[in-house]
């Protein structure tokens, strides 16, 4: 009847007023196929009517005859039966019964079902334990938002807020809040976080899911599948699996599997891992028995401390306190400490010394020195390499040679091999 046809305009929604709405292919091809389901190709009158499966006009769809006390319903692929409201309208071609609902074949449910559905990126506006990782979409403003908009299909493990919270406080007093990243360097970070989570080209329910299984994300690196007797495990670059917490959830564009960790790929954390890491300059400063280095860095007042806080690479052989203080103390009375480097030829001197220790455009480790070796130096001179049981020494235009005694001190901008001596170019022993 027509108040069945008006019901079932209400349940489609806003965008279905009228019959005239079913306008496109896909729409009328639906419409002639829910038309079908309510035809069966032979005269049925009321007093033929029996329980049972009747095949439909619709190929391979049947509606079910129900007994309902002294009459029939009629079942459907929905849940609710359609009640027989008149019968036996005789034509010429036939006979109908009228009904009061509309009946709705498979087809017709998913399509509902698909008009029910949001994108990814609603599902995840809407669901409130998201709220992070749609703050995290929007603020690593690389267009992810209107990527997981679009067609797709996707497959997104997201992670809760709480699984954020715990990301964030791993990170440190600098990373309160996903607002926090807001460098390029960190914006760029957060997307390969993002990017990590999200699976192109393929709707992959928890039934297409394997154990041992392993996908590829859009951010490059792979994922693993684990089945476990606790459900389903994510594993990535870090020791800790991810658990699915929630399976399945279908959207427009693909499914959503939230999870209760930030999966990390390798990338990550190695990004990590060098924005962890202090200049050369701060590491000087940090450590206790450089102290005399920074104050001489600071007194040769031609901008070493600015030249060791920039990008690098350098490798920096750094003497300790008691390397200065032995200097000092060859140097004799008239230099009690590095304050005493006072005039402009004296702190031009400290200056050749400092460079001779720095070595630019290179952060060398001690697994790229070889006995023998001999490296030019920022003063122009080079030192030598004497590797002997291990220990690496380093050879200065002295007759007394430094030895490394802590090697390969990570800086963002090069690496630091702590000394037991200054070293001394020529130009310094000629000057002293």
């Amino acid at each position: 009847t027509d108040d069945a046809f008006v019901a079932l305009l209400e349940v489609l929604g806003d965008d279905y007023n009228s019959i005239d709405d079913f306008d496109t292919d896909e729409e009328i091809d639906l419409l002639k196929n829910i038309l079908l389901f309510h035809v069966i190709a032979a005269e049925v009158k009321s007093t033929d009517l029996a329980a049972g499966q009747v095949a439909t006009a619709f190929e391979n769809n049947s509606v079910e005859i129900i007994s309902s006390g002294d009459t029939f319903v009629i079942g459907d692929a929905s849940d609710t039966n359609a009640n027989i409201t008149a019968v036996d309208i005789m034509a010429s071609n036939g006979v109908a019964h009228t009904i009061d609902k509309v009946l709705l074949p498979l087809a017709a449910i998913d399509f509902v079902t698909s008009l029910q559905l949001k994108t990814i990126v609603d599902t995840a506006v809407a669901t409130d334990d998201l709220s992070l990782l749609v703050e995290a979409l929007i603020h690593a403003d690389a267009g992810l938002v209107e990527t997981l908009n679009s067609e797709g299909p996707f497959t997104v493990f997201a992670p809760t807020n709480a699984a954020f919270a715990a990301l964030l406080e791993t990170l440190g007093d600098d990373f309160n809040s996903v607002a926090d990243f807001d460098t390029d360097e960190e914006k760029a970070l957060l997307t390969k976080v993002l990017t990590y989570h999200v699976v192109a080209g393929v709707s992959a329910f928890s039934t297409d899911l394997s154990n041992g299984q392993v996908i590829e994300t859009v951010q490059g690196e792979t994922i693993s599948i684990a089945l476990t007797d606790n459900g389903v495990e994510i594993m990535d670059a870090t020791e800790t699996n991810a658990n699915v917490a929630l399976v399945d959830v279908a959207a427009t564009n693909g499914v959503v599997h939230v999870i209760d960790k930030v999966i990390l790929p390798q990338e990550v954390l190695d990004m990590l891992a060098a924005m962890s890491l202090r200049t050369i300059v701060e590491i000087a400063v940090d450590t206790d028995d450089l102290s005399v280095l920074v104050d001489a860095l600071g007194q040769a007042d031609a901008g070493l401390v600015e030249t060791l806080s920039g990008d690098g690479p350098f490798t920096v052989f750094a003497p300790t306190n008691d390397a200065f203080v032995a200097l000092l103390d060859a140097l004799g009375e008239n230099y009690n400490s590095i304050a005493d480097f006072d005039t402009e030829a004296e702190k031009e001197l400290l200056t050749t010394i400092l460079t001779f220790h720095v070595v630019s455009g290179t952060a060398a480790f001690s697994t790229d020195l070889s006995d023998g070796q001999t490296i030019a130096t920022v003063q122009g001179e080079n030192v030598g390499i004497n590797i002997k049981d291990g220990t690496v020494h380093v050879e200065d235009a002295s007759e007394d040679n430094a030895s490394v005694i802590i090697a390969d001190v990570e800086a963002s901008n090069g690496v630091v091999h702590v000394i037991n001596k200054v070293l001394l170019p020529q130009a310094a022993i000629d000057a002293l």
